[in-house]
């Protein structure tokens, strides 16, 4: 521990709600600011009803240089706009607001709070958010007749503006059919892929909704993709991927990502001469493929996050604890070429817009599933 780790200075007035800390630690009425302090992340505390002791701790592990989480967010975190839970979103908050973020927490503690804002009180808001986003999303169903000719794997690509039609335009070697769904009418491509669909949400919405229309036209398939439209492969190394997710009989898997690639998990990257599967405990949201087993599976959980924050996490170990086989093939590549900006993100601003909290959904997530934080890879 270091000598700054060392020095625990007193907690400013009003820093605990004492009832709330009491009701989760009765055995800390003698002592509830030194009690708190000492024995807060061990025993999973919070000081008040709106920061997360064991959430911040993880999302922010420079907190050991503080002789606790709640003292680093204090101190250093609330100055800086750092979410103190993964229900209070301060960038929407101060945004909407117009209040300095380190004058944020203070309101909010005081009652100045609402899910418009960007605050949950609870899950019952975070709930009633996504049902209220779902409200008023509806599919349609452009082109859905089965192609004559159904091969074994499919491809279900969001599609907005500026698709490069040309690497999804029919090719002779093609081994695979695609469905466009298009979150953006404005990118229609008259004639694109073998089936087509309009669904204006995200593609965790879109999953959802195909699941309940069009179930029995996904479980055709050995294998499906959901391909995010900003990472960028090729027919040859798709029709590889299909290959060898029937060859070796994967439930769960993703190609690797090149250097170029922006990434939460490092273990995604392509491993130069590693041939065949890496088994690997979950892939990324960007680009999961399934086999009908793990369709089935994992289809539950479609409905259950708006943002698609937690469900890579969850379907990892739905898969696992099921038997299923999960792996990163190497031999394949592709690129995500978009950073990772949840502060000013095109796509997270939407989000926010219609009051969803990434945060708070893959944090909900995790708890529902008890599910593993981190991708592990062998």
């Amino acid at each position: 521990m270091t000598a700054l780790a060392a020095y625990r200075p007193a907690l400013p007035p009003d820093a605990i709600d004492v009832a709330h800390l009491l009701a989760q630690a009765p055995d800390l009425a003698d002592r509830p600011d030194d009690g708190y302090l000492t024995e807060g992340l061990a025993r999973r505390l919070n000081p008040t009803p709106w920061f997360d002791t064991d959430w911040y701790a993880w999302q922010n592990p420079d907190w050991s240089e503080y002789a606790s989480p709640y003292l680093h967010y204090l101190e250093k975190g609330c100055a800086q706009g750092r979410d103190p839970s993964p229900f209070v979103d301060i960038p929407r908050y101060c945004d909407m607001t117009k209040v300095p973020a380190h004058k944020a927490y203070g309101l909010i503690c005081a009652g100045f709070h609402a899910p418009a804002l960007g605050i949950y009180e609870n899950r019952d808001d975070l709930a009633r958010c996504q049902d209220a986003f779902r409200a008023g999303l509806q599919l349609l169903g452009h082109r859905v007749t089965k192609p004559r000719a159904r091969r074994a794997g499919l491809v279900v690509l969001q599609a907005g503006r500026g698709l490069p039609v040309e690497l999804w335009s029919d090719a002779p070697d093609r081994a695979w059919d695609l469905m466009v769904n298009y979150y953006d009418a404005a990118g229609f491509q008259a004639g694109l892929g073998d089936y087509a669909v309009f669904q204006k949400g995200t593609k965790f919405t879109a999953m959802w909704m195909l699941w309940q229309r069009f179930r029995s036209v996904l479980l055709e398939y050995d294998h499906v993709l959901f391909l995010d439209d900003d990472v960028e492969t090729t027919c040859a190394d798709l029709n590889k991927m299909f290959e060898m997710c029937r060859k070796h009989q994967l439930d769960l898997a993703q190609m690797s990502l090149s250097k170029a690639s922006f990434t939460s998990w490092s273990a995604l990257f392509s491993r130069p001469g590693i041939t065949g599967p890496r088994s690997i405990s979950a892939v990324e949201i960007m680009m999961p493929v399934f086999s009908r087993k793990a369709l089935n599976l994992v289809s539950p959980s479609f409905g259950q996050s708006i943002s698609g924050f937690g469900l890579d996490l969850v379907w990892g170990k739905l898969v696992s604890q099921a038997g299923g086989r999960i792996a990163i093939l190497d031999e394949v590549q592709a690129t995500h070429a978009r950073p990772v900006d949840q502060a000013g993100g095109a796509y997270y601003s939407y989000l926010r817009r219609h009051m969803i909290n990434a945060k708070a959904e893959l944090w909900q997530l995790l708890k529902d599933y008890d599910a593993d934080r981190n991708l592990m890879s062998s």
